[in-house]
């Protein structure tokens, strides 16, 4: 694959244009992207015709283009600074997605609002398309997504730790800390609802009212248990 020309005034970094680029691929003959549109190089799809040509030099120009527009518009959906990377990686979702698409993204609220890990994340929340008219996770996508989120989070000026700290066991994580929370809570909200009228029906089926209680708050515990270790299995911390 040719890669763009390093030497052009690109508007982010040149590892985000190298993300968005191999994604996308380059074509230098117009071809009709999933969606039907007519598209040539890297994903140009402006007054571009079926049988439509270019050279390598001219993508790359198209490319250059297409990307000023969509930083122009990520930057201006901002409310706080972004670093070169995380730009980039924002503008690379924006440019697969759209810009009305980024603009109502979880990723860009979450960066508005400091979050950086929750921004992080919610760029795999964009990993869906229809395929033969069926909703359903592409791992493209999911691909796609992860590298995006990578280099979000990737900072040249802090280096990497040589030394990492092992996983969290399961019994110290925060999702089961979570779940002991939500246990008590469950008891809490079971006592607020366990009122006369849950008696009476527990009566009337034969179940001692007692019993009825610590069956619903034994249940909604096992259920908040649950998901918090499906979420550990997931890779939640």
């Amino acid at each position: 694959m040719i890669l763009p020309d390093k030497k052009l005034g690109w508007p982010i970094s040149y590892e985000a244009v190298l993300e968005i680029a191999r994604s996308e691929g380059c074509r230098l003959k117009a071809y009709r992207c999933p969606a039907g549109v007519p598209t040539i190089g890297y994903g140009h799809t402006g007054g571009v015709k079926m049988g439509d040509t270019c050279t390598q030099e001219q993508a790359d120009q198209w490319f250059l283009s297409d990307l000023g527009d969509f930083t122009e518009s990520v930057r201006r959906l901002l409310k706080r600074d972004a670093s070169a990377n995380e730009l980039g990686a924002m503008v690379s979702l924006a440019f697969n997605i759209g810009t009305h698409g980024f603009a109502q993204s979880t990723v860009l609220k979450r960066h508005n609002e400091g979050d950086r890990q929750s921004a992080a994340r919610a760029f795999a929340l964009w990993n869906k398309a229809r395929v033969n008219g069926v909703l359903q996770v592409v791992d493209g996508l999911t691909s796609r997504r992860a590298r995006e989120a990578a280099l979000y989070l990737s900072d040249d000026s802090q280096p990497m730790p040589q030394a990492v700290e092992p996983e969290s066991s399961l019994k110290r994580s925060p999702i089961a800390t979570s779940s002991v929370t939500s246990i008590l809570a469950g008891i809490s909200a079971g006592m607020a609802v366990w009122t006369e009228q849950g008696q009476q029906v527990a009566t009337t089926l034969g179940v001692d009212p007692l019993v009825g209680f610590c069956i619903v708050v034994i249940w909604a515990g096992a259920t908040s248990l649950y998901q918090r270790v499906k979420q550990r299995r997931e890779g939640w911390a």
